[in-house]
C-alpha cells in the first residue's frame, strides 16, 4: 500500500513576461455609505442616480436615533478615487465609510 503525503509547498511559478490583457482593468469597489433619512427607497435611488443601475446596494444599518441608514455598496469603477468623487458631488450630506476595492483583470472584465 502507497502512502501519499501532501505538501503545502510549492515550487514558485516563473513568468517571462506580463501579458497586458491580465493586467488589472477595473476594480470592485465596495464603501459604506452613510445618507441622512431612515428611508431605504430614497436612500436607494439617490445612490443608484450618482453610481448607476450597475451598483448593488445593501442596507446595513438604519439609526433612526440619527435619522440616517447606511448602505454597502459595490460598483464596478476604474478607481476609488472616481467612486468617492462621485459620490462627493451628488450626495452633499452623505459620510464615505469602510473602503475596499478589488482590481479585476480585463479578461474577467469583458465578461460583465
Amino acid at each position: 500500500m502507497h502512502t501519499v503525503i501532501a505538501s503545502s509547498r510549492t515550487a514558485p511559478r516563473r513568468t517571462s513576461s506580463i501579458d497586458i490583457e491580465t493586467q488589472p482593468a477595473l476594480s470592485l469597489v465596495t464603501i459604506d455609505v452613510t445618507v441622512p433619512g431612515i428611508s431605504s427607497a430614497s436612500g436607494r435611488r439617490a445612490l443608484l442616480a450618482a453610481l448607476g443601475e450597475g451598483a448593488r446596494l445593501f442596507v446595513m444599518a438604519v439609526d433612526k436615533r440619527n435619522d440616517c441608514i447606511t448602505f454597502r455598496v459595490d460598483v464596478m469603477a476604474k478607481s476609488v478615487g472616481d467612486v468617492v468623487g462621485v459620490l462627493a458631488g451628488a450626495l452633499r450630506r452623505a459620510t464615505i465609510g469602510r473602503v475596499r476595492a478589488i482590481c479585476v483583470s480585463r479578461s474577467i472584465a469583458h465578461q460583465h
